[in-house]
């Protein structure tokens, strides 16, 4: 198993590594159900629209965990509202030895009425599915600072 993530970390990051030095990067945490999160993300890479990102996670339960995630853009009308709609799925471990994959659906509020646009509150939901506890939800709220 730990050789299937990092082989997976290993080829996002190789296959992706020229578009890194032409695109935005963003940084943030979260929180929710089943835990807490730290994230580091990479915009626009290997096509317009398609983010990766990097998470180091601690659920309520105990457990460490680290995974990645693609997330695409959808081109949603929110009329004049700072609002990306997003789709995505994304891989992981625990250090308790458990595999998961995951897919989420979230939307990402631009802070550019208070002049802060570097700053975006966002909220994702979506299935997990845990290869050894069955499938289970995962709903968080948490904040992104785009650089």
């Amino acid at each position: 198993m730990r050789n299937l993530m990092f082989g997976l970390l290993a080829a996002l990051v190789l296959g992706s590594g020229a578009a890194f030095a032409q695109n935005g990067f963003y940084a943030g945490a979260s929180a929710g159900y089943p835990g807490a999160a730290l994230h580091f993300g990479v915009e626009d890479v290997g096509a317009a629209g398609l983010d990766a990102r990097l998470n180091i996670g601690y659920a309520y339960d105990g457990d460490f965990s680290f995974g990645v995630d693609a997330l695409y853009d959808l081109n949603v009308d929110t009329d004049n509202l700072p609002i990306d709609v997003y789709v995505g799925g994304g891989v992981g471990a625990d250090f308790g030895g458990s595999f998961f994959l995951k897919g989420l659906v979230g939307a990402e509020y631009r802070l550019v009425e208070i002049d802060v646009p570097a700053l975006g509150v966002f909220v994702e939901v979506g299935p997990t599915f845990d290869f050894s506890g069955g499938i289970s939800a995962d709903a968080r709220l948490g904040v992104n600072y785009h650089f």
